[in-house]
């Protein structure tokens, strides 16, 4: 499988006399992968989002997306096509008084015919489970049904990529469950290749990569199950697991041997596994 995204050798400082935000980054994502990058605070993460779609360009190194090096000014406008952007705050993502009409901003934007706008929107609207919500003005919507047109608004210009920067950091529970099943349909259903950068350990165990970094490095990458059965490095970083990903931990120090387990359903049956056999 072929890699959609190429980052090599990768430095980024925002200023001249300023450290380096990003250091000797080496990443590929392939077509279709659900990647999820954590790391605390400062560690890089937003800038490395910011890359992805040519928001911001690399001192050294070269970032390739689809085969276009984003260094290319020319192709900013194909790359910004390809890899769509969800931030952090829906309202500053959201233009237009009606859902529809902020759905429509990118493709009209596009230069989109306007037949075919109708038929992006109610699309994109359907993906993310609010096409009943169309004519409704989005100031009266929750946040997580806002992040959620703002994702259809990505979806609307038919992006091979979505980078979500933090898109869940607003939420309450209940918004940032929404939104991560929308993503993971996305993913799991559309093929759409997914990079979520996150604070919330609970969605990284749903990736099918997670990437780690630490003052503007990788530091840990692989699966969720190999990622967080590294609780003292993850800790050590000051992150946290999910909370399976800590039972096993601690059940494993008090002698009880546990395989790499971050699904619930998966540590009830290991349980009553282990007590059958007691």
């Amino acid at each position: 499988m072929e890699y959609q995204i190429r980052i090599n050798n990768l430095y980024y400082k925002y200023s001249q006399d300023q450290e380096w935000v990003l250091k000797n980054i080496n990443l590929g994502i392939k077509k279709g992968e659900f990647i999820v990058v954590i790391g605390h605070n400062g560690s890089g993460k937003s800038t490395l989002a910011k890359h992805i779609n040519a928001l911001l360009i690399p001192v050294q190194g070269n970032v390739e997306v689809m085969d276009i090096d984003t260094r290319d000014q020319s192709r900013v406008w194909d790359i910004r096509q390809k890899v769509g952007m969800v931030f952090q705050n829906p309202d500053n993502q959201l233009v237009a008084t009606i859902v529809e009409e902020d759905v429509a901003f990118g493709p009209e934007n596009q230069g989109i015919a306007p037949h075919e706008i109708r038929n992006r929107v109610d699309e994109a609207l359907r993906a993310v489970e609010l096409y009943d919500y169309r004519k409704h003005g989005p100031h009266l919507l929750s946040g997580g049904q806002k992040q959620r047109v703002a994702i259809a608004g990505v979806l609307a210009m038919r992006p091979e990529c979505i980078v979500l920067d933090e898109a869940t950091a607003m939420l309450d529970p209940q918004g940032r469950k929404e939104v991560m099943e929308i993503i993971t349909k996305l993913n799991k259903h559309e093929g759409k290749t997914v990079i979520h950068i996150t604070h919330f350990m609970e969605e990284a165990a749903r990736a099918d990569r997670v990437v780690v970094m630490d003052n503007g490095e990788i530091v840990m990458e692989g699966t969720p199950e190999t990622v967080f059965s590294e609780v003292n490095k993850l800790k050590a970083l000051g992150l946290d697991v999910p909370q399976i990903a800590e039972l096993a931990y601690r059940l494993g120090k008090s002698g009880i041997e546990m395989p790499n387990i971050l699904d619930e359903d998966e540590m009830v049956m290991e349980l009553c596994r282990l007590k059958s056999l007691g």
